[in-house]
């Protein structure tokens, strides 16, 4: 899943930059894929990570961590100018100041990216979109499981009118379980926040 022109950095890189352990930035990468399933990434044989974007990185950290919790600084966008300049760090190759400046823009290019995305709606919380689809199932599985309960009506409806008489109560019975399927999903939505919670504990 590696993109290019994304500055793809280590684990040991971030941790370094930001002050803290390995263990918390390796929480926060697993939390990013998990969300945003798409995140250019880097992984070994075994399926570790070895590099991250940084923009993403970075973005995700901004975006959903909760800054009174967080250990590290956060980073919205762009280069900080007390901001380590990206070099060889990245990728152990190349430590010139062309290629670091190459990297820094790239980086500010990929979390407006980022940024963009997001605002436009093109890129959503992966755990609460499975949240929202587990809870509407459950609700609309509620619902079709009362069938059988209108068996009664059906077999009165054979008895006077035959194939007919189970056509006009099939057709009744659809159109009062769309009513109920559409009020359920309604009163869901009404329910849930407008905005999704900051993910709360990133890092320990």
């Amino acid at each position: 899943m590696t993109a290019e022109n994304h500055v793809m950095v280590t684990v040991s890189y971030i941790a370094d930059r930001d002050g803290v352990s390995k263990q918390a930035v390796s929480k926060t990468v697993r939390k990013l894929l998990a969300a945003r399933p798409g995140t250019p990434v880097d992984l070994g044989p075994q399926g570790q990570v070895l590099r991250v974007s940084l923009a993403h990185y970075d973005e995700f950290r901004h975006r959903h961590v909760n800054p009174a919790k967080a250990s590290a600084p956060l980073r919205p966008g762009g280069l900080d100018q007390n901001e380590p300049t990206l070099s060889a760090s990245a990728d152990r190759e190349s430590d010139s100041f062309e290629e670091a400046r190459r990297q820094a823009e790239w980086l500010k290019v990929g979390r407006e990216r980022i940024r963009q995305q997001e605002d436009c709606g093109q890129l959503i919380r992966k755990d609460k979109t499975e949240e929202a689809v587990a809870t509407i199932a459950s609700a609309l599985q509620q619902i079709i499981r009362q069938l059988p309960n209108r068996a009664d009506e059906v077999a009165i409806a054979v008895s006077k009118e035959g194939v007919h008489g189970v056509r006009t109560i099939l057709r009744r019975v659809a159109f009062e379980i769309g009513n109920k399927m559409a009020d359920r999903l309604q009163e869901i939505a009404a329910a849930m926040p407008e905005h999704d919670p900051l993910i709360e504990d990133v890092e320990e």
